[in-house]
């Protein structure tokens, strides 16, 4: 993600405190950009800044810049949990039948 200045830095982050658009961000970001929840929620948390998902989680904002910059993995739980208590989402997990390729002779 490109570096900010500090007012876009200050309007993105009063959006980021209507819990609906930061829902509709997180979505839409796995949607748009195909990125996995794991990438999206790292995307998500810089957008929304550090700081804010660190009080908003509960976790320590050197937990939360582990995360983002990939030196901590978290677990799909944590990422759930986070997810659940943060943005008010639930993670689901499926599977889908790959459509097998059948060879003409």
């Amino acid at each position: 993600m490109a570096n900010r200045n500090k007012s876009y830095d200050k309007v993105l982050a009063q959006k980021f405190k209507n819990p609906r658009y930061a829902q509709s961000y997180l979505i839409n970001i796995i949607k748009r950009e195909k990125l996995s929840v794991e990438s999206a929620l790292r995307e998500t948390i810089k957008a929304m800044g550090l700081k804010n998902f660190s009080d908003k989680s509960g976790l320590s904002l050197q937990a939360v810049s582990d995360f983002t910059s990939k030196r901590q993995k978290w677990s799909l739980d944590k990422i759930s949990r986070h997810i659940k208590n943060v943005f008010n989402l639930e993670v689901k997990i499926s599977l889908e039948l790959l459509k097998s390729k059948s060879k003409v002779a």
